[in-house]
């Protein structure tokens, strides 16, 4: 799809959104994404190549902590492509620092709800 004038990926599979065949994890037979599960762990959903006619097995889904180094996700990811481990790097690093600033935030909300006492006006 164009947006902007630029071509981009709507791609399941696609780490960095970019319309390539590199990137397009839909055509490659290996492939790796990684998301946010329930916003406190990053999920490494890989597509390894084996079994490709049993869609049932053909993805493996892996979870990291949301406090985990980027470069053990990227490991993980560039055993399966070696060729996605800097994409995967920049994108777990990415989704660690949000699922930390989500627990934050919420954290802070709770405690500013807390201490908040909601009173209806009497009427007289």
């Amino acid at each position: 799809q164009k947006r902007g004038g630029i071509r981009l990926s709507n791609d399941p599979f696609n780490n960095s959104g970019q319309y390539t065949q590199r990137h397009s994890g839909f055509i490659q037979s290996k492939a790796a994404v990684l998301k946010l599960k329930k916003e406190k762990t990053i999920v490494a959903t890989i597509k390894n190549g084996e079994s490709l006619n049993q869609p049932r097995k053909i993805f493996t889904k892996k979870e990291f902590p949301a406090g985990v180094k980027a470069s053990a996700v990227a490991k993980e990811v560039g055993a399966i492509r070696a060729d996605l481990t800097d994409v995967t790097f920049r994108r777990a690093r990415k989704l660690a620092s949000k699922a930390t600033r989500i627990a934050k935030v919420r954290a802070a909300r709770k405690e500013l709800s807390a201490k908040k006492t909601f009173k209806r006006p009497s009427k007289q």
